[in-house]
Formats: C-alpha cells, structure tokens, sequence
C-alpha cells in the first residue's frame, strides 16, 4: 500500500502536457478519433486534453483553428486542417503539430496520420466485385486529394478484374453554384447511362446518400438495379437511410491512437516521419445497400438459393450439382465464368460468416456446438476454415469481440467488418430471399 501510495503522489508531481485537438466540424470520424487520442492519454498519463469547439452555427459556437491557438501556452495539437496557410502557420508555432485530415495531397511539412484512402477505395471494390458485379462506378469529388485516392483504388480494383469503372466526378464548387434540381438532375442523367446491374462507391456517407436520392428520381431500385457503398461508416447516416447504407469504416479510432502516439515521440524530442502514416480500414460494414448476390446464370443462382437453405446442414457440392440437375463439373465451370469462385467457396464462406454472426449472439455456444450449427462435421474442418478465410482462429476472433471499448462500436459494425474479412457476401441472393 505504501508503494502504491508513493507511485500515485510521483504521478501527480510530474508535469502534465496539454495537448489541443483542433478540429473544425462535428463529424462522426473525428469523434472516432477522439476516442482513440483519449485511450492513448489514459493509458499514457499525464495528458490534459483541450478539445476545441466544433463549427456548430445553432448553438453559437466557431470552430478553433491553428491561427487562433497563437499565443496559446500549451505543449502540442492534433488538428484538422486541409488549409494550407494555416498549415504553414503550424510549422512556426514551435510545438509538436500533427494532422488528421486528408483534404490535400501535401500537408506542407506537418506530419499526417490518417486512414489509406487508396486501400479504401480497393476494399469497396473487392466487396462490389464479390457479390458478382462486373459493371462498377464512382461517384465522388474532383481535386480532393482523399476523393481521388478512393477513386484510383477503386479503378485500379476493377481494371484488374477485367472491367470498366465509369465516373461521376464535380469540384465542391462547381456543386456549391448549382440549385438542389440542377444538382440531382445531372446525377440522375449519370445514373440512367450506366449498365445495370452496377455497384457504386460513394466518396463518403453523405454522398452516397445524395446517391440515393438520384436513385430514388431515376425509379431505380436499390440494390437490384443500383448497389451503393459509402465511407466513414456515418451511423446517422447509414442506419437511417432506407435501404441502409453499407460503408466502408475507416479504422478512425486507430488512427487517433496513432497520431496522438505520434505526437508523444514528437514531444519527447524525436522528428517525425517524412511521408504520411496510413493505416489500414478495418473493414466493410454490410447493410442493406449492398444486400445482394448477382448471378446472370440460372444454375449459378440456383446452387446460391439451395446452399443458402441447407448451409447449416453437412452438404457436399456432388449434392448441389446433383440438386441442380448437373454434374459437379458444369457447376463449378458456371461459378467460375460468373462469380469468379468455386461453390465450395461461397459454402465454406457463408457458413464461416454464420459462425461470426452465431459468436456474436448473447446466447452462450461452445465452438463445438458453433461448428455443427454451421454444417461443418468436424471442429478440426471449422477451425481450419476459420483461420484460412478469416486469418485469426475463431478464439481470436472471439477475443477480438469481448474486448471491444465501450460505446465504441456498434453491433452493426463488427458484423460488417467481420463480413468483409469473410468475403463481404450479403444475406440475400437476387431472387431476394434470406441467406
């Protein structure tokens, strides 16, 4: 006890730091981010956080900005900032400046710590591609350094897998100048061009929910006709649209963890990196936007329909084809062409992605039972599946869930990103019914 009592009393001697976060909107990503600069600061202590207000014009407040903290006698900020000027203004304050935000190609010699907008836009990709899409766009900004990273990823995506991607591309102020008819009327032009059935990603959850509404005045169906993704995983947004909107959630929480550590090295002396640090997105949070399989081949289909009904009973693809009135040969040969997978793939892979979902439930399962409520004969076979499409072991994966923050993720959420480790497949087939 007395220890402990000598421990806490040099804790309390020790100087604090404050630290600022500089942040100019209100926007769920941020707010992501804070919770991952305050984990940080707990776990380091000695941290005092001063969080600026955020441009909240109903309540009177004005967003703080890096000129505005002149004179300001703290030890370091966290900003987000894509104005260059004020940027070059960090460079003079003679504390420690790191930046979150990725509006702009260079951040003018402040270092940046922030989501891969690239890998983004190639995860959307994957998860358009995977439910057998083969007409894809984008629909995003133009000269917005994150807009056109998610862009290039997304096309670089699909051009290896052999297919155009078509583009709905405006500068903010271009948009900015035009009437809300003028604004929908030029997306809806866009969207009747295009094939159908087509997968879009949206630059972000706002758009892709402006998306919707040229969809809905196009009397096109979603996500029949039109399957739409987002970014930043916005719950305001996505668990409110109609359909709900499926998003890619871009590891925000990480990345304010990242950049607060980064500001600590900055702080104890060390000089930050010279390029950008980019972290992975954590996943494609699968809602109802997406919520579908697309297959021009009837036998495609078909097997898709009959292993959605029996997955959770042992079934061998001989039985599928036999099912379907083909051989195993001409099934396999249909998925290929038409899906780009084998039947045995999407089997193991909805049955996998049955298991994450039965994990997940309060009802408490041993993996044993888990593992013939999914169709697997054997624990050895689950287990092995698990780690080959999912790459952790499904106690890890287990783990992964119970150790989640408080208040920090949504049941959505780590159902959607767990999806997209799985293959990111929907609970519907065209035909529409439940998988």
């Amino acid at each position: 006890m007395e220890g402990m009592r000598n421990i806490n009393n040099h804790m309390r001697n020790l100087p604090y730091r404050k630290v600022a976060l500089v942040y100019p909107a209100s926007v769920p990503w941020i707010a992501r981010c804070l919770d991952g600069i305050r984990r940080y600061a707990r776990e380091t202590g000695g941290w005092h956080l001063f969080s600026s207000p955020p441009t909240l014009r109903g309540a009177e407040e004005s967003a703080l900005t890096l000129r505005t903290m002149r004179g300001w006698k703290g030890d370091a900020i966290i900003a987000a900032s894509n104005d260059k000027n004020e940027l070059r203004f960090a460079q003079k304050m003679g504390i420690p400046v790191v930046n979150l935000a990725g509006g702009l190609a260079d951040s003018c010699g402040v270092p940046r710590v922030m989501v891969n907008h690239f890998q983004a836009g190639q995860l959307a990709a994957d998860h358009l591609l995977n439910l057998g899409l083969r007409h894809l766009a984008f629909f995003g900004w133009e000269d917005v350094w994150y807009s056109d990273q998610r862009h290039l990823g997304f096309h670089k995506r699909a051009k290896e897998a052999g297919h155009c991607c078509e583009a709905f591309l405006r500068t903010p102020g271009e948009e900015s100048k035009l009437t809300w008819p003028q604004r929908i009327a030029g997306v809806v032009k866009w969207l009747m061009s295009l094939p159908r059935p087509v997968g879009i990603l949206a630059t972000h959850d706002y758009r892709a929910q402006f998306l919707m509404e040229g969809c809905q005045e196009a009397g096109l169906r979603i996500p029949e006709d039109v399957a739409i993704s987002g970014m930043d995983n916005d719950e305001t947004i996505c668990e409110h649209c109609v359909p709900t909107l499926t998003s890619v959630s871009r590891n925000s929480e990480q990345v304010g963890w990242e950049a607060a550590a980064l500001l600590d090295r900055m702080m104890r002396g060390e000089a930050p990196p010279e390029t950008d640090i980019l972290l992975e997105p954590d996943g494609v949070v699968v809602r109802q936007s997406t919520d579908m399989l697309y297959s021009p081949d009837p036998v495609a289909q078909g097997a898709l329909d009959f292993m959605r009904t029996h997955m959770k009973t042992p079934l061998n693809i001989e039985q599928v084809a036999r099912q379907l009135g083909v051989s195993k040969r001409t099934l396999e040969m249909r998925f290929r062409d038409n899906l780009q997978r084998s039947p045995h793939d999407y089997l193991i892979r909805f049955r996998i992605q049955h298991a994450q979902l039965l994990m997940q439930m309060p009802q408490k399962r041993t993996m044993e039972q888990t593992a013939l409520e999914c169709g697997f004969g054997t624990y050895k076979a689950f287990y092995e599946a698990f780690i080959r499409i999912t790459g952790k072991s499904p106690g890890m994966f287990r783990r992964t869930l119970r150790f989640q923050l408080p208040g920090s993720t949504s049941p959505s959420e780590l159902i959607g990103s767990q999806n997209r480790v799985a293959g990111g497949f929907p609970l519907r087939s065209r035909s529409g019914c439940d998988i």
